[in-house]
């Protein structure tokens, strides 16, 4: 027999080799049954997306998708890049956040990326004062396509179920959360870093139940609305929505209105976006609190910003069993597109399960000129084995270029607790809008 004329250098580079392949960046994942790309690890955060509602966790920059999320090599939260072609993420090594369980809503502005970080309550429990919620700021430089910190200031001084964020038109930044069965808001001075003065908004109407909560959105060019739920078990119930002109005293809003109004109307999850491409048009995804099989658990609220008047369309129904909706605009598509939990498909592990643990994200899309869901819906992300939840994106609208969005396609992220792995699915199609 010819013996192997390798000597152990060699050996050693074979071996090399061998072991790189063991280790190398998860892409697709290839399993029988699963959909999407399985990334990297957040083990060590109990919070790697944050959880429903308005948060979000990615951003289109620079033609390039960042991410919000945890390194479990550092234990910190920081800056990641998207790599579109082989679906994997890479740490920046700025860091956004050093405290583990953590929630954040991120803001890019074309300019500077804001980062609110928090501590949080659990649902259905009162806020917690003296743990301090920060707004951290970085500015981008496209030559080395990267990030610095400006620095951090404080928002408010409580642990809290959530936080919305976003910016005006004079270049001040709003901030919305519950406190002590109030609806809160605090803003920046036109530097937006500066931060006032906590204050609750000054409607009786936002008097709400321990479980409520809200969210801003910068609309129509020169306003900041806000959309709150309010469960306190009686007719007024609902969804409500007021605005602040920009300019204008802080305190000086608008009287509410009742987007939806009715006991098990609403629920205190909302997700909201702007078109203003081709209508002044707030959209907001949000889920009620109904039980009948036949009653729409997750539905679409459009407001016409013309007449002042808010419609709504059914997403999926209680049957369907949604839950944790967001809702993209995509302008060059022309379609609104929402992703929620949904039970997982047949031929996985758990398929068809109804719980609130989890399952496979789905898409559901409708039309910007008729705004209607059928029961189809296509699988974005699953995994066969375990539960997939929390599905998170951007604020912005896709595939815009008078947001800066021309040819993103679309970014979503989700957890998989079990395994403490992020999951992501991308859709390079969309054009310059």
């Amino acid at each position: 027999m010819r013996r192997s004329r390798l000597g152990l250098p060699a050996l050693l580079t074979a071996l090399l080799v061998v072991l790189a392949g063991l280790v190398a960046p998860v892409g697709a994942s290839a399993a029988t049954g699963d959909v999407g790309a399985e990334g990297p690890s957040h083990s060590g955060t109990g919070t790697p997306t944050g959880t429903k509602r308005q948060t979000n966790s990615l951003w289109f920059n620079d033609g390039i998708w960042w991410g919000n999320l945890w390194d479990a090599a550092s234990s910190s939260f920081r800056i990641f890049r998207f790599n579109a072609s082989t679906k994997s993420w890479t740490s920046t090594g700025v860091v956004t956040e050093s405290r583990a369980n953590t929630h954040h809503d991120v803001l890019w502005d074309g300019k500077t990326l804001y980062v609110a970080s928090f501590r949080f309550v659990n649902d259905g429990l009162p806020a917690e004062p003296n743990f301090p919620t920060t707004m951290r700021r970085y500015s981008y430089n496209s030559s080395t396509k990267s990030y610095t910190s400006l620095g951090s200031t404080q928002i408010n001084n409580q642990k809290i179920e959530t936080i919305s964020i976003d910016k005006d038109s004079t270049g001040r930044i709003w901030a919305t959360w519950q406190q002590g069965n109030r609806i809160y808001m605090n803003v920046t001075g036109t530097d937006g870093a500066t931060w006032g003065t906590p204050f609750a908004h000054p409607a009786s109407l936002s008097s709400v139940s321990v479980d409520d909560n809200s969210a801003v959105i910068a609309y129509s060019g020169n306003k900041i609305g806000v959309m709150w739920s309010r469960q306190v078990g009686d007719s007024t119930d609902g969804m409500y929505w007021s605005y602040h002109v920009d300019g204008a005293s802080k305190t000086t809003w608008t009287t509410p209105v009742a987007a939806v109004k009715g006991q098990r109307s609403g629920d205190d999850h909302m997700n909201l976006k702007w078109l203003d491409a081709t209508a002044d048009k707030v959209f907001a995804a949000i889920k009620t609190s109904y039980t009948s099989s036949s009653q729409p658990l997750i539905q679409l609220l459009s407001l016409n910003t013309s007449t002042s008047t808010w419609t709504a369309s059914t997403i999926a129904t209680v049957a369907e069993c949604p839950n944790r909706v967001i809702v993209m605009i995509d302008e060059y598509a022309k379609k609104v597109r929402t992703f929620a939990t949904y039970p997982k498909p047949s031929g996985t592990t758990n398929a068809g399960v109804c719980t609130s643990s989890g399952g496979a994200v789905y898409e559901k899309s409708a039309s910007l000129s008729d705004l209607k869901f059928t029961t189809t819906k296509t699988a974005r992300i699953v995994d066969a084995d375990q539960y997939v939840h929390n599905v998170t994106s951007t604020k912005q609208n896709l595939n815009s270029s008078a947001r800066g969005t021309a040819n993103s396609g679309l970014l979503v992220l989700a957890d998989v607790n079990a395994t403490n792995r992020y999951w992501s699915y991308y859709d390079s199609t969309g054009g310059a809008g």
